[in-house]
């Protein structure tokens, strides 16, 4: 690896064609901001693109990289990061600064971050299934809620995801009407109650567990999504989801590009984000601050309004394994962070170094 204090070395990994000899051009776009705030600061950027089949390659690089900033889904293309995650455990065992972590991604980046803040402001009844048999056991929720969303440990773009609405309780199997959100559109389907749990079994060997939350029926008003650089919100946008929703309740307005912290429509959520929910969110997940990732994100749908019409915010999920788009005016907040954590893991290493 590399021991240059004066000029760091960072790779900026994500998953593409390796012979190639360079990222896709989509990622190079996506990335180019980054880029230009490392080369301000004289740090050496390097792409790194990752494919299962070239692993002994991509260590090569990584392990004379100083520290590298990981761009790649839980499923892309159809395959899973398992073999990523554990060269990157491998890579960071040998002194390589890697954000984000694939163990901090565990604590953090999967829907179990739903049920184990649960009891920030920002949670809600939320309900965890380890096996299948303990989500059949635990289905009377659906009585008590009667419309919720189940969604499965790890994802990407909405598989995974499914609105469960009880329709008919008259038959000793009940009857539900579900909605995948990974169709993006209002198509519905009928079935048992048993058929769809033993669909949802399946949830269970790839991901390991499913967790649900109450369907929030303020989800044509848009999603709020907060971004952030380890504990410091960088920027908003409102986007406009179409998943799990009806027909008659899609809305299509023009599209939000990123908008800055200071925006007056989201103070109400950015005091709430700042002065108590990111606060307590390393010490609920068992993380320093430090060790949050130099980029991710937190997507907020609206909850009911309060008894004064004010509104509440329910967490829907946080990203970290793949954050694009990011806030463009974010970059340098991001490269400097990344410098950061990178000259303190080569002081460390130097001190480990020199008392050996």
């Amino acid at each position: 690896m590399s021991h240059s204090v004066s000029a760091p070395r960072i790779g900026l990994l994500s998953r593409g064609d390796r012979s190639s000899g360079r990222q896709s051009a989509c990622a190079e776009a996506r990335l180019a901001p980054l880029v230009t705030a490392f080369a301000e600061r004289d740090v050496t950027v390097e792409p790194v693109v990752y494919g299962d089949d070239q692993i002994d390659d991509v260590r090569r690089q990584m392990l004379g990289l100083d520290g590298v900033l990981v761009w790649v889904n839980p499923l892309q293309d159809g395959a899973d990061r398992s073999h990523l995650d554990a060269l990157l455990r491998e890579v960071s065992a040998c002194g390589v600064w890697i954000s984000a972590h694939p163990d901090v991604i565990m604590r953090m980046g999967t829907k179990e971050v739903l049920y184990s803040t649960r009891d920030l402001g920002w949670g809600t009844d939320t309900a965890l299934y380890r096996s299948p048999d303990e989500f059949a056991l635990r289905n009377p929720r659906l009585a008590a809620h009667r419309v919720l969303v189940l969604k499965q440990g790890r994802g990407t773009g909405g598989t995974g995801v499914w609105k469960v609405e009880l329709t008919d309780t008259s038959t000793p199997d009940a009857v539900v009407r579900v909605q995948h959100a990974e169709t993006r559109d209002s198509t519905t389907e009928q079935m048992t109650l048993t058929a769809f749990l033993r669909h949802s079994r399946s949830y269970f060997t790839w991901s390991g567990f499913l967790v649900d939350q109450p369907f929030q029926q303020r989800l044509a008003d848009g999603m709020i999504r907060a971004y952030f650089v380890h504990g410091q919100l960088v920027g908003f946008q409102h986007q406009w989801p179409t998943a799990l929703l009806n027909a008659g309740q899609i809305v299509r307005p023009d599209p939000r590009g990123m908008e800055d912290p200071d925006t007056p429509t989201y103070q109400p959520l950015r005091e709430s984000l700042e002065t108590e929910w990111i606060p307590r969110l390393p010490s609920l997940l068992g993380l320093d601050t430090a060790a949050l990732p130099v980029i991710w994100d937190a997507d907020f749908l609206y909850g009911p309004k309060t008894d004064t019409g004010i509104d509440t915010y329910v967490l829907c999920e946080i990203n970290v394994s793949c954050v694009w788009p990011y806030p463009e005016q974010a970059a340098a907040t991001i490269a400097q962070a990344a410098l950061d954590q990178v000259l303190r893991t080569i002081t460390t290493r130097s001190r480990t170094t020199l008392t050996e």
